[in-house]
């Protein structure tokens, strides 16, 4: 006897879409950890959706995947194979955690957004799916000045196990690289700055262009900018660089002006505890915030590559072509660009989404935390929204 599932429900499509903004955007760090490895409700949650639609497509009499959607799947295949082969020539010297990562992150969620839910993801109202990004993106925001006042004033963090924490981390939020000097960076329920900065900037230029409240706008732009983190600024700059960029010289004003601002601030109430004495020695440190070291190493670099791979550090570019040489960064960027250059060379209504998909793609020139739960799931996803087209849809 043939099952029949109907694939066409929109309130079943809409509460599984709202379930998992509720555990990947919201609460991405809630989980626990085995052996090392954390293992999180959102990515239980993927797994099961893996699972279902596997089903789903099984029992379905069509289903069908956007060219765009196999083509971007396709071209993450070079730099997995590359990766393997070069694994098995040269050995690992990292955690296992960090090894399931790469096999997590550049393997299974591709497959997971590109293959298997991008027919599905196309059946949700896309005014729907914003709203409900929108909020996620709000409330971590405004979550997260809640809990930067909380740490400032305490002098301790507001912890909820299973939940805005991983329960094998309870107590140690302080030491994922959070601190400048006295003061501690904004985290919400992402446990590093830099992460939820990365992550929320890939919905930011969705947010900000489908969002009617000037003061929510505002509140996700001060998240953004107490996060504390260079590369965060430089992508949010980039952002109202390229949305303005017919009004450049007025926007230069407005930067000039807000610097001035800043700078004044940073000088008058940071400078007793700011670990950099200002805003200015903070953008202008030549230690790069310790990424000068990887830079210097470019003396290293090699056709194929020969190190023994250990991780991806902040600059992601630099890492790629140092451990895996030239080929390695020409595969990964392939991985990563073509859906961009697939968006530019067809007809698409999806801006908003390819914006953040560019976006990402600069700022790992300095900081893509790309193997740290849940950037690559937001990118891929984004990517996938970006290569839908849509009637009718708001940029």
């Amino acid at each position: 006897m043939r099952i029949k599932i109907k694939t066409d429900n929109k309130s079943i499509r809409e509460y599984l879409f709202l379930i998992g903004v509720l555990l990947l955007v919201i609460i991405p760090k809630g989980g626990f950890k085995i052996s090392g490895i954390p293992l999180t409700w959102g990515y239980f949650y993927l797994g099961l959706l893996f699972g279902i639609s596997l089903l789903v497509i099984g029992y379905v009499k069509k289903f069908t995947i956007n060219y765009k959607h196999l083509l971007s799947y396709l071209a993450t295949l070079p730099f997995v194979l590359y990766f393997i082969i070069s694994l098995q020539i040269r050995g690992y010297d990292g955690t296992f955690g960090n090894l399931m990562s790469i096999y997590i992150n550049f393997i299974f969620i591709p497959l997971l957004f590109y293959i298997n839910l991008s027919y599905f993801l196309k059946k949700i109202d896309p005014e729907y799916l914003d709203k409900l990004i929108r909020n996620g993106v709000f409330i971590v925001s405004l979550y997260g000045i809640f809990l930067f006042i909380f740490k400032q004033t305490t002098g301790h963090y507001l912890e909820i196990p299973y939940f805005t924490v991983n329960a094998s981390d309870l107590g140690e939020l302080e030491d994922k690289y959070n601190q400048r000097g006295d003061i501690f960076k904004l985290i919400s329920t992402y446990n590093n700055g830099n992460i939820f900065g990365v992550c929320m900037l890939m919905f930011f230029p969705m947010f900000f262009s489908s969002e009617k409240s000037k003061i929510k706008i505002g509140i996700v732009i001060i998240a953004l900018i107490l996060t504390l983190s260079r590369t965060v600024w430089i992508g949010l700059a980039i952002f109202f660089i390229i949305k303005n960029r017919q009004q450049l010289v007025q926007l230069v004003k407005v930067y000039l002006l807000f610097g001035i601002i800043m700078f004044f601030f940073s000088s008058i109430v940071l400078s007793k505890y700011f670990q950099y004495g200002s805003l200015f020695n903070f953008i202008t440190d030549a230690n790069l915030g310790g990424r000068i070291a990887q830079i210097r190493k470019l003396d290293e670099i090699t056709l194929f590559g020969y190190h023994v791979y250990s991780e991806i550090n902040e600059i992601v570019y630099l890492s790629i072509l140092r451990q895996f040489g030239i080929v390695g960064l020409l595969l990964y960027c392939f991985s990563f660009f073509v859906p961009a250059l697939i968006y530019f060379s067809t007809k698409n209504n999806r801006k908003v989404y390819m914006y953040g998909v560019i976006l990402y793609l600069i700022i790992s020139m300095s900081d893509g935390c790309v193997l740290y739960i849940p950037t690559l799931v937001f990118f891929y996803f984004v990517s996938t929204i970006a290569l839908m087209n849509y009637k009718k849809t708001a940029e």
